[in-house]
């Protein structure tokens, strides 16, 4: 137990003298940095960080009309699906980010060229119209025309993002829980 102790202490002896030597003479005071202070309304504003302002202003709009807010509930707007989806793509593997960015600048073009105007500004029905390839059946294999993958992953993504965010969970989670395992009936696999 003394060797452990005296290995200890040599170790610590050089450590001590540079912390020593870094505070300076006793009786000098050291200046403390200086810290921005912003206000909360600037620290709060959310710039998208992976989108361009066009691209994030189309994904916001989408995602209100993929989930949109139910009475006295909270919707995609609320729980800020698109604010989570710009950081989560920004951090996803590149080939999920060219379905969003293809996808978002399919959906603009479509809008401008249908209907003469940008996809935030458009009406639900006109918006609507551009929202077709959700009615398609399924399939397995993912499309292959842009603007169908992007709508279809968009929409698995806003809504989950909706569903683990902490406004939807605050607000009862849009519906009371059942109890885990009432009504199941186990049966011995003998």
């Amino acid at each position: 137990m003394k060797r452990r102790k005296f290995f200890a202490s040599a170790v610590a002896v050089p450590a001590a003298g540079t912390l020593l030597a870094q505070q300076g003479p006793p009786g000098q005071q050291t200046e403390l940095p200086k810290l921005e202070i912003g206000t909360a309304d600037d620290v709060a504003s959310m710039q998208p960080k992976y989108f361009s302002a066009s691209q994030f202003a189309a994904l916001s709009r989408l995602a209100e009309i993929l989930v949109p807010t139910p009475e006295a509930g909270v919707g995609a707007k609320e729980a800020k699906a698109a604010e989570f989806l710009d950081f989560l793509i920004g951090q996803s593997p590149a080939d999920r980010q060219q379905v969003y960015l293809k996808g978002l600048d399919a959906l603009i073009a479509q809008a401008k060229q249908k209907h003469q105007s940008s996809f935030e500004a458009l009406s639900e029905a006109q918006a609507n119209s551009l929202l077709e390839p959700l009615r398609k059946p399924w399939t397995y294999e993912p499309s292959s025309d842009p603007l169908t993958r992007f709508l279809q992953t968009a929409k698995a993504d806003v809504r989950t993002a909706t569903q683990n965010s902490k406004e939807f969970n605050r607000n009862g989670g849009g519906g009371a829980r059942r109890p885990g395992g009432v009504g199941m009936y186990w049966y011995p696999l003998a």
